[in-house]
């Protein structure tokens, strides 16, 4: 419970009677067959995006969470080719290894999936962390998220239905995953980002990617169909400034590359012309870096006399 927050407000919730309760303004957030908790705002806060994906998200928003044996979500196993599998699980891993090299052993920590799917990362990574929090606005998904979870017997992942413009969180979470998400134009970025940066802890960290313009310009520029829809790709310079713009002062970058691993030198030196398919970053709350700097400003204060 010390995790969660109501999305309206912010405050605290206490658990009564099946339901979360908010301290402040009395909403009560029903527990959904004793497996998921329904966290969304009184209204959906989605910012200026493409009218298709504005249109699709308003309807999710509105849906009826009822549980489900037969739904499908976007990128499951069943619905995608081996080697698009492969090519995901090659970025799980890449991402995983990036949480497990932090100062703090990941199974003492808890990890949110702000837009987790099907489950891709946070089933597959539960069994190296403390807790996990699926979070999704998709019926679709979370059903299938819920089945996949009763199949592995997983029992630490928690469901959480959210609208991730008004995420139930208040500077609470360790470490949290927001993967291939930032598509959809930049007044959605920044305002998904805000929220990140905003439900992390003190010492709280982030991975997000972008899409890489140049990993594909052939189709950016319309030499060959275009595949992405709607959405935007970055280049590095255009995903560094909306990090800036959304407040992030500090990050790491991190490129990844999606179609092999640098096994041998070969492949090592290939990699070092080719573009990346990913833009990785990883940043921390606005508390730590504030709290970092006033303590360097104290430090040199006192050295100074």
């Amino acid at each position: 419970m010390r995790y969660l927050a109501c999305p309206d407000d912010k405050s605290s919730l206490d658990y009564r009677a099946e339901a979360l309760v908010c301290n402040q303004c009395g909403r009560i957030y029903p527990v959904v067959g004793g497996e998921l908790v329904e966290l969304l705002p009184r209204e959906p806060a989605v910012p200026a995006a493409n009218r298709d994906y504005e249109i699709e998200y308003h309807r999710q928003f509105h849906r009826v969470f009822e549980s489900g044996d037969s739904s499908m979500a976007w990128g499951t196993p069943e619905s995608s080719s081996s080697a698009w599998m492969r090519k995901r699980e090659r970025q799980g891993s890449a991402v995983l290894q990036e949480l497990m090299g932090g100062d703090r052993p990941l199974n003492e920590l808890v990890l949110c999936d702000v837009s987790a799917g099907p489950g891709n990362y946070t089933l597959s990574y539960a069994a190296h962390c403390k807790y996990v929090l699926h979070c999704d606005l998709s019926v679709d998904s979370l059903q299938y998220a819920l089945r996949r979870s009763r199949r592995m017997n997983v029992a630490n992942v928690f469901f959480l239905r959210v609208d991730y413009f008004a995420l139930p969180f208040r500077q609470s979470l360790d470490r949290i995953l927001c993967l291939d998400t930032l598509i959809r134009g930049r007044d959605h970025e920044k305002a998904l980002l805000g929220q990140v940066q905003g439900a992390l802890a003190r010492e709280g960290r982030a991975i997000v990617d972008f899409h890489y313009w140049w990993h594909n310009p052939l189709r950016r520029l319309g030499l060959l169909p275009q595949n992405f829809g709607q959405n935007e790709s970055y280049t590095r310079r255009d995903s560094e400034r909306l990090l800036r713009e959304s407040g992030i002062e500090e990050w790491r970058y991190i490129p990844f590359y999606q179609e092999f691993e640098p096994t041998n030198s070969s492949s090592k030196t290939l990699l070092s012309v080719l573009p990346p398919t990913r833009l990785l970053y990883e940043f921390g709350s606005s508390r730590s870096i504030g709290g970092e700097r006033e303590e360097q400003v104290r430090s040199r204060r006192a050295a100074a006399g």
